[in-house]
């Protein structure tokens, strides 16, 4: 004997399989924790504020509005703007809400809130904006 056990190919597939569940609820779990942790921030009640004060906006959605999936944008290392994107759903139509925000000494400054329609491909409406 050389010293090395052979697997077979059954043991194999059961580790194989064990590791890609493991992954995947590791996945599941960590963006479940991370979308959890951005909605209680103050920046994240105050873009929901910008948006549900423009009546426009609202009304093109219809209410009730569903707040849906929340995507947090990688940071870039050259710009320290942070960015996410909040699916939205109305009872007239989909949507996407991206914010733009500026963490500094003084606090959170939100740069600009925009929302894409689905049923107004191509466009994109600017809620809220600072330069």
């Amino acid at each position: 004997m050389n010293g090395y056990q052979m697997f077979s190919i059954h043991n194999l597939a059961k580790i194989a399989f064990c590791g890609s569940i493991f992954v995947t609820v590791t996945g599941y779990t960590l963006n479940y924790f991370i979308d959890k942790r951005i909605r209680k921030t103050l920046t994240y009640r105050n873009v929901l504020e910008i948006l549900y004060n423009h009546k426009k906006t609202i009304e093109h959605l219809g209410q009730p509005i569903k707040e849906g999936k929340l995507k947090a944008d990688p940071n870039n290392e050259y710009n320290d703007i942070k960015k996410f994107t909040l699916y939205m759903k109305g009872i007239k139509t989909a949507g996407k809400l991206n914010c733009e925000y500026q963490v500094d000494e003084s606090g959170t400054k939100i740069k600009k809130v925009e929302i894409e329609f689905n049923d107004v491909p191509d466009k994109i409406f600017v809620i809220h904006e600072i330069e």
